[in-house]
Formats: C-alpha cells, sequence, structure tokens
C-alpha cells in the first residue's frame, strides 16, 4: 500500500454513479481497511443539459468527444480537489487528456444492451426511447425496419419514468450492467405501480457500446501514491478487454455522434474484438472481427480501427 489514509473519490451525482464510486471506495477499503474514503460529486455537462441529445452537448457546452460526462471531474481532479474519479468507461473519450490515466477498472459487469417493455408492448414494432446513435442505428435492423426512436434522455430512474408515463413509447433501452447495480435484476419488476419486462439481447445481434459495462478509475499521472492505491484493486483481464476497445476508439477518432459499437473478449492468451459500424447512407454497416495478442491491446485496438477505415 502507498501509505495513504484518506481518498477523495469524484463522482457524477446520478443514483447509478454514485454506486459505481462507492463499489470503488468498498473494494479500496476491502483490500487497505484503515484507509478513510469520502465521495465528491461533480455535476457535469451531460447532467445539466438533459433536453439535447448528448451530441449537441458537446457542441453547445464545447467539451468535445465524449467530455459531457468527464470534463467537469477531469477539472476537479486536475486542481487537487479530488484524487482520483470513477467513470462509466463508455463515457471515457478514447484519447485520453495527457495529465490523467485510468489506473485501475473492476471486473466487468454484462455488456450487453436490454429491452425494458410496459406490459402488451408492440414488440414487433415498437416506438423506443433513447439518446443514442448507436442504438438507433441499429434499431432499423434488428427490427427490420419496424421500430421507430424517440429521443430520451435522464438517468435510469428518470428514463423509467418516462416509460411509464409515456402515452407513445413502448419501451427503452438500457444497459443491463446499470440496471443489475440499481437492483432492477431479472427478467420484470415492479415500477412505480407498473410491471416492466425486460429482455436481454445479444451481444452479437444488437451491439453494446464499446467498454459498456466497465468501471474506470481515473488518476493524476504525476500522483503514483494515489495511482498504486487505486491500482490494487484493478482487474487485469477486464483492463486488457477495455485497453483495446478505447485504443481502437481513439484510432478512429470517434465520440457519441458517431454510431459505432463493438466489444472485446479475452481468449487465453489472445483478445477478439468485434466491432459494428455505421457509415453515412447508402453505405451498408460494416461488421469486423480481429484478434491480437494479449499483451498488446492497444495494437489491436488501431489495427482493426485502420482495416475500417477501408471501407
Amino acid at each position: 500500500m502507498s501509505g495513504m489514509e484518506e481518498l477523495r473519490i469524484g463522482t457524477r451525482g446520478s443514483e447509478l454513479a454514485i454506486k459505481q464510486a462507492q463499489m470503488v471506495a468498498d473494494a479500496l477499503v476491502k483490500r487497505h481497511p484503515r484507509l478513510k474514503v469520502s465521495l465528491v460529486t461533480i455535476r457535469t455537462a451531460g447532467d445539466v443539459r438533459t433536453d439535447l441529445p448528448l451530441c449537441r452537448v458537446n457542441q453547445v457546452a464545447g467539451v468535445g468527444d465524449k467530455g459531457v460526462f468527464v470534463a467537469a471531474i477531469e477539472e476537479e481532479l486536475a486542481s487537487g480537489a479530488i484524487d482520483c474519479a470513477v467513470h462509466s468507461c463508455k463515457d471515457l473519450p478514447g484519447a485520453q487528456d495527457s495529465r490523467f490515466e485510468i489506473a485501475a477498472v473492476l471486473p466487468r459487469e454484462a455488456m450487453n444492451d436490454t429491452l425494458v417493455l410496459k406490459p402488451g408492448a408492440n414488440a414487433a414494432a415498437p416506438v423506443l426511447g433513447t439518446g443514442s446513435v448507436r442504438r438507433s442505428s441499429q434499431m432499423g435492423p434488428y427490427w427490420s425496419g419496424r421500430a421507430r426512436a424517440m429521443q430520451l434522455r435522464g438517468n435510469v430512474p428518470t428514463r423509467l419514468r418516462k416509460l411509464v408515463e409515456s402515452e407513445e413509447m413502448d419501451g427503452i433501452l438500457l444497459a443491463r450492467a446499470g440496471l443489475n447495480r440499481l437492483g432492477f435484476t431479472g427478467g420484470e419488476w415492479e415500477f412505480e405501480g407498473s410491471r416492466l419486462l425486460a429482455l436481454d439481447l445479444d451481444c452479437e445481434a444488437f451491439m453494446p457500446a464499446l467498454c459498456q459495462g466497465a468501471i474506470g478509475v481515473e488518476t493524476r499521472v504525476a500522483d503514483s501514491a494515489v495511482r498504486e492505491l487505486v491500482r490494487s484493486v484493478n482487474h487485469e483481464p477486464t483492463e486488457l478487454c477495455i485497453r483495446a476497445e478505447r485504443a481502437f476508439l481513439a484510432a478512429l477518432g470517434a465520440d457519441c455522434s458517431v454510431p459505432v459499437a463493438g466489444y472485446a473478449e479475452l481468449r487465453g492468451a489472445e483478445i477478439l474484438l468485434r466491432v459494428l459500424y455505421f457509415p453515412a447512407a447508402p453505405k451498408p454497416p460494416v461488421r469486423l472481427v480481429r484478434s491480437g495478442s494479449a499483451d498488446a491491446p492497444e495494437a489491436l485496438g488501431a489495427a482493426l480501427a485502420q482495416q475500417l477505415r477501408a471501407f
């Protein structure tokens, strides 16, 4: 251990973000029982402008890439107001600010998306709430053109509430990892007096966001003491996959306005990386699969991005 006795963890203020930050805190205290951990909630541009699609928040807030959920937290990290920050890895830009690094990731939760439906909903041709261009792009092929996307933003409970209250929406698409972490497990549950059904989507048939299901802990590169402490809870198999996925995003230059999906799997000494990309019409979607050495995850991600650019 680094000898540190106190640690301030920065996080967004949503119920899910705080739950994830607490998971990191619990893991650290389990390894270092004398450590005192406090959570510092920070309001980001993505939390303030829930009236806009995420790609528009980027433009309005001037934060660039997926910084809508990251920029304000990194400002606090740079200033020393917090010692480290906890993020959903899918919210992080592929190309990271050189002042910071992802020092650790927790074991990955389920990667897949889940379709949450009202009872009696039209599952064959649904109206689905989502604020994701990735999900909207995949809805057409998955439902053979019969589904329609409806703009929806907000944290998980807010989206579930909007689904229950909406007369138009049949369902919404959410990450299974977030649902599980908030206690919405299994195939159906009660929410504010309504019975909701949850159908898990296969990762190959409906690809998740790159890095979905993983929690990352960000530290200052120059702060070796915090890095050493945080590194003690790192889950290497998850980290290797996330490094490949983030390298792909960085090499592609993709942000939240780019309809790209995918995931990596560790298979012995190799990593298998699958991606799905939707170029501008009328070009068809591109699916690619590539394997590489687990000793060089960044090389795999960069190579697959280069292969994709040929299309």
